[in-house]
């Protein structure tokens, strides 16, 4: 008797590299090994404890119970507040969606607005999730190929006009860039709102580093182009900004019928946010950039720190990071495989970094630097002489 048939969709879902890559890192570690890993992308410091003390607080309180689906109306309303104060940008509570991390909310607006066959752009090189949520979702993936120059001109309109079809739907934003560092400069999301307002194609805008901008402005496109208002969805979260990333919180806001759509998703999947969970998310936003400035400016030194180290390397280039807490360092000059060089460095010296074949850019390791200096110095010392040993 013939099995049953499963889904060709979620088959081609791969499992995510940097989970298994951490996951591996965490096994060795569990045999004694002691591992420099820099490939989760994590604040290493805590959550602030006054955010924790409110979490305790709600927990004694008895708030244990279900939530509302979407997020409460307080926390939409801080969420709200925070967008219109920090980003210039208008939403009313009911277009704005909590969930379990902005990559639940992707995953349901990729769900939500893709029919089968519709064509998502994805620039290069690209958040690993992005492709196999668009791919689960029924659509297809179309790469922007990696630019020449990174760092300053990561896409380009042409680029845009050479890959768009009448099958295109959507466009995927991410600034500051997992995995490159790189922001958008505000000369490249004019042009980029410029074109934008002459195609009927859906605005997902990933800005979940916001706050680790370190070089430049961040900017939303949505706020200096707010006439794609009824395109423009806004992606954001609690992980990156307030060292958050266990409590698994996140947020989108746009268009009220494709809001309604993403909260419907959830009723039927994660059902709510805790509400203890949901109360210490609304302390923390109303706080803002604030809370932890100093974090940030640690995050800067590790930044240049890792930089500094990188570019005394013979034949090591690297995309020169704005902000996030990332550095994408350019191999192409030595590496022919990074995906099993990167599987070298973790057995042979015990360093762990994700290759950039899972983020569609063969030939690049990406390093988080939310680490310690330390850790920064020996584990850099480490790729040196594991650089070194293959000539």
């Amino acid at each position: 008797m013939p099995h049953a048939s499963v889904s060709r969709r979620i088959s081609a879902v791969k499992s995510s590299p940097t989970v298994a890559l951490n996951g591996k890192a965490k096994a060795l570690a569990r045999d004694g090994i002691k591992v420099l890993s820099f490939a989760v992308g994590e604040p290493d410091f805590p959550t602030p404890a006054s955010v924790v003390d409110v979490a305790v607080k709600a927990l004694q309180a008895g708030k244990t119970k279900y939530g509302a689906a979407g997020g409460g109306p307080e926390f939409r309303a801080a969420i709200a507040a925070k967008l219109s104060r920090e980003n210039g940008l208008s939403f009313p509570e009911g277009d704005i969606v909590c969930g379990i991390g902005a990559k639940e909310l992707l995953f349901h607006i990729f769900l939500a607005l893709l029919n089968d066959g519709d064509e998502v752009l994805v620039p290069t090189p690209y958040w690993v999730s992005y492709p196999d949520q668009v791919l689960a979702a029924g659509g297809k993936p179309v790469f922007l190929p990696l630019s020449k120059n990174v760092a300053d001109e990561p896409l380009t309109v042409e680029m845009l006009e050479s890959l768009a079809t009448d099958r295109t739907t959507a466009i995927v934003l991410n600034s500051p860039n997992n995995p490159a560092g790189y922001m958008f400069s505000e000369k490249l999301t004019r042009e980029l709102g410029e074109y934008l307002r002459t195609k009927p194609w859906w605005i997902i805008s990933d800005e979940i580093y916001e706050y680790l901008a370190f070089d430049r402005k961040h900017l939303s496109l949505g706020t200096l182009f707010p006439e794609l208002a009824d395109r423009y969805i806004h992606v954001n979260g609690m992980s990156k900004g307030f060292a958050m990333t266990g409590w698994r919180v996140g947020y989108c806001a746009g268009p009220t019928g494709v809001m309604k759509m993403v909260r419907d998703l959830q009723s039927h999947s994660s059902t709510c946010l805790p509400p203890f969970i949901e109360e210490a998310a609304t302390f923390a936003i109303g706080q803002g950039k604030a809370l932890l400035a100093d974090g940030f400016e640690t995050m800067r030194r590790r930044r240049d720190l890792a930089v500094s180290l990188l570019r005394k390397m013979p034949g090591v280039d690297l995309v020169q990071p704005h902000g996030a807490f990332y550095v994408f360092i350019d191999l192409r000059k030595l590496v022919k495989d990074t995906f099993a060089f990167s599987d070298r460095l973790l057995m042979k010296e015990n360093v762990a970094m994700v290759p950039g074949e899972a983020f569609g850019a063969p030939g690049f390791l990406r390093l988080s630097y939310a680490t310690d200096e330390k850790t920064i110095e020996d584990g850099l010392g480490r790729l040196a002489s594991a650089l070194e040993s293959l000539k």
